[in-house]
């Protein structure tokens, strides 16, 4: 049997993986809106097969609801921040800053207990995210943070309020593949909102020029998620978030492949915020 930290090691390599390919799209907006919608399609079909199975019921469907809103308006921040900065500085400054929510939440709220070297790891962290905006730390005047790391901030708040609610729901039995499809199917309409100038055109546009990009992001945005779930099940979320994020890694790489422009400072930052990440998860 896969054990937990292989599962989430797994799905961090696919989440760096769709965040790429949607960064390269044009409109992300769009490309985005497909991607989700064809993951929960995906998803849905592995029931068809499956004799018996539910929706959550009771308190997890509130729970699964709740953190369907809170992927669609993530959803929104983050096309709207990889239109605006670099994959490698974006992705890290959103998966570090939602790991540093979790953890405070969970160490405060929900019982995770806190050993010396993750308290450094979220010190190598900070230091991370503060090192990936030196530049736009020296240039804060009346205007405040660039646009790109504005956005990856409110991201960071998103992913670590859905990241807390796919727990709760787990610990209410709901089935990590029914509860993902849930969340995706109440994303959808936030996701629409976004391309709510000419939906359809671009919609038809964007399927028509990378419509086997869209199918195999699709389907490795669902396995990242689904594969996170049943990581997240056998682990805390603390723990399952910071080993998920070891993805940063996987991103600076593709941020290279995708030929931006990283500062050196900005690839010290994300390989910090990575090594942070893995300090977190011991």
């Amino acid at each position: 049997m896969i054990s937990g930290p292989l599962l989430l090691i797994s799905s961090a390599f696919l989440h760096a993986l769709w965040n790429a390919l949607a960064k390269s799209s044009k409109d992300k907006e769009s490309f985005l809106f497909l991607t989700i919608m064809l993951s929960g399609l995906f998803t849905l079909a592995t029931f068809i097969p499956v004799p018996g199975w539910h929706l959550p019921q009771g308190k997890a469907l509130y729970i699964a609801i709740a953190s369907g809103v809170f992927e669609g308006l993530y959803f929104i921040a983050l096309s709207k921040a990889l239109r605006s900065g670099a994959l490698g500085t974006s992705y890290a400054i959103m998966r570090g800053g939602a790991m540093i929510l979790v953890w405070i939440i969970s160490i405060l709220f929900l019982g995770e207990v806190a050993a010396g070297i993750h308290y450094f790891g979220a010190f190598v962290i900070l230091l991370g995210l503060l090192t990936i905006n030196t530049l736009e730390l020296k240039k804060l005047s009346g205007t405040g943070l660039d646009e790109g790391t504005l956005w990856s901030l409110v991201s960071a708040a998103f992913i670590a309020a859905y990241h807390l609610c796919y727990h709760q729901a787990l610990l209410e039995n709901a089935e990590p593949r029914s509860l993902f499809f849930i969340s995706m199917m109440v994303s959808l309409p936030f996701l629409f909102w976004g391309i709510r100038k000419k939906p359809w055109l671009r919609l038809k546009l964007a399927a028509a020029e990378r419509n086997g990009v869209v199918v195999l992001t699709s389907m490795a945005a669902a396995a990242s998620f689904l594969i996170f779930l049943h990581g997240l099940r056998v682990s805390a979320p603390g723990f399952a978030i910071s080993l998920r994020n070891t993805s940063i890694f996987f991103a600076v790489l593709f941020s290279f492949l995708l030929k931006e422009n990283l500062t050196r400072m900005q690839i010290f930052g994300a390989i910090g915020i990575g090594f942070g990440a893995v300090l977190l998860s011991l």
